[in-house]
């Protein structure tokens, strides 16, 4: 819808039939998997956004084998074709987790992840964006052309899946959550914010391979629960539990990740996407969850 405002003709290539605003055509190819060729629907495209993955959210009981056909072989196909085509514009849209799953802390302050830290995804899903990654930049090495990788953290706005929309429900329940003494700082961005930085990305034609992690806001837990609450309308119920017997319960079956998520460091330095790809952020993080919560209130009935 974005590139499509700006007057750009979109062909919009997705498993089901949905209605894409702003594509001048939206073709249904199935399971991706199963497309052998790609070189049918590139004809007099200029460049290519590669957005399509299998990700965590419903997903559970895949297994590496999966995430590599999906993320990295389509990935593979995809972008063989491409060059098969003359496209030399590529912009991929990996994720944090290839740098891991928190953020380090040394000498009182909390590392921020950028695409200079060595890789050190720790499960499936991130060691085949990275496993992806690494592919295409040795496609592109080898024929020249321009790739961009974007790595964002969570990406939140309407139609979400996830453990915001969960937060939300609890929130809106008024419930209280042991969240108030926790300081940890996770980075977040707005889908809109994301997809202006995949728009700038998909503008860079000089020859490269570039790789840029994205990020608009970095909050606490409390925060987080806050801001959720003016977004629905409601009161914040914060319960000061001690971190570190939140940070024990990281450690049961089942529920380990989902904690670890809601406790854990995850910070992101975007200055060298803002700096080289001349991207901003346009919508604040109080106007953008406000959106968000009115989304999901509508969704609700």
């Amino acid at each position: 819808a974005a590139l499509g405002a700006r007057g750009v003709d979109v062909t919009a290539l997705v498993r089901d039939a949905i209605n894409i605003a702003g594509a001048a055509r939206v073709q249904a190819v199935g399971d991706f998997t199963a497309v052998a060729d790609w070189k049918p629907w590139l004809a007099n495209i200029d460049a290519v956004a590669h957005l399509a993955a299998l990700t965590h959210d419903g997903t559970r009981g895949a297994d590496g084998a999966r995430f590599h056909a999906v993320n990295v072989e389509v990935s593979r196909r995809l972008a063989e074709a491409a060059r098969a085509c003359g496209i030399t514009r590529f912009v991929y849209l990996s994720s944090i987790k290839v740098n891991g799953e928190s953020s380090t802390r040394a000498h009182g302050r909390v590392h921020a992840f950028s695409a200079a830290d060595t890789p050190m995804p720790e499960d499936d899903y991130g060691r085949s964006k990275l496993a992806a990654e690494l592919l295409l930049a040795e496609l592109w090495d080898k024929h020249g052309g321009a790739l961009t990788i974007l790595r964002p953290p969570l990406v939140y706005g309407p139609g979400q899946k996830g453990n915001l929309p969960r937060l939300m429900a609890l929130v809106a329940r008024e419930l209280p959550l042991p969240f108030g003494a926790l300081t940890n700082r996770r980075s977040l961005i707005y889908v809109a914010n994301l997809v202006a930085a995949i728009g700038c990305a998909l503008s860079v034609a000089t020859p490269g391979v570039r790789c840029y992690t994205v990020a608009d806001v970095e909050v606490s837990m409390p925060e987080l629960v806050r801001a959720v609450a003016r977004g629905l309308g409601v009161q914040a119920h914060l319960l000061n539990v001690p971190p570190g017997l939140l940070r024990a319960l990281a450690y049961l079956p089942g529920v380990g990740a989902s904690v670890r998520r809601l406790t854990d460091n995850l910070i992101v330095d975007a200055h060298a996407a803002e700096r080289e790809l001349g991207w901003h952020p346009h919508i604040g993080f109080e106007d953008a969850l406000a959106l968000s919560c009115a989304a999901w209130r509508e969704a609700q009935g």
